[in-house]
């Protein structure tokens, strides 16, 4: 009965972790469950939920020190920061015949499944907080007890899926708003989702700058 403990603390982690994560992939998770209704948020959640495991496996099975170098956090930083700059500055200046337009076009599953793959593993402070939960997680357990590993990966495992029903409710309420929102009022709260990506990706850039300078100094 060892797994009890790791599922019922995973499970407490991962609830408090959804409800505190407001990266690029939350407000794209919203964004599409209003636009495409619950099968496009589906797949942006299982694309989420499949990077936070590639990222939980990768930390757990040794890389996590990798993620924790200087140059990799500085050019992973600033590609991130291009890169949600220009998908928010694209939401946020498109013109409203153009946004009607794309409404109308049913998004490609492949689309909708790498959209939240690729936003999530983009957002530099997901592999940061997955490195601290492999030592906070790896820190509960003792070492000499038989099952150390297979605990920290019940933990790890917990906290994913937790996350992805988590984000499947988020799908859910985001359709039920976008049934009751006329064309007009989404086409201002894409262009303000779109403005959260560019504050997002200047913060990204800005601590890119940190980074950079406290490496040259």
């Amino acid at each position: 009965m060892y797994w009890i403990y790791p599922i019922l603390k995973g499970i407490g982690q991962g609830f408090v972790i959804s409800l505190l994560s407001f990266g690029p992939s939350f407000f794209t998770l919203i964004n599409s469950g209003i636009k495409g209704g619950k099968s496009e948020g589906m797949r942006v959640a299982l694309g989420i939920f499949l990077s936070e495991l590639t990222l939980a496996l990768v930390c757990f099975f040794g890389l996590a020190q990798f993620f924790i170098m200087p140059g990799f956090q500085i050019v992973f930083t600033g590609c991130a920061a291009i890169a949600i700059c220009f998908m928010g500055m694209r939401g946020f200046y498109k013109k409203y015949h153009h946004f009607l337009r794309s409404m109308e076009e049913p998004a490609a599953k492949s689309k909708s499944f790498f959209k939240g793959f690729v936003l999530n593993l983009m957002n530099p402070f997901a592999l940061f907080v997955w490195v601290i939960l492999l030592a906070n997680v790896s820190g509960t357990y003792d070492k000499a007890n038989p099952h150390y590993q297979t605990s920290i990966l019940i933990n790890l495992i917990s906290i994913l899926f937790t996350l992805f029903l988590m984000d499947l409710g988020k799908v859910l309420l985001s359709d039920f708003l976008g049934r009751k929102l006329s064309k007009r009022v989404y086409f201002y709260i894409n262009k303000y989702f779109g403005l959260i990506l560019v504050i997002i990706g200047c913060y990204f850039f800005y601590h890119f700058v940190t980074l950079l300078l406290d490496y040259l100094l």
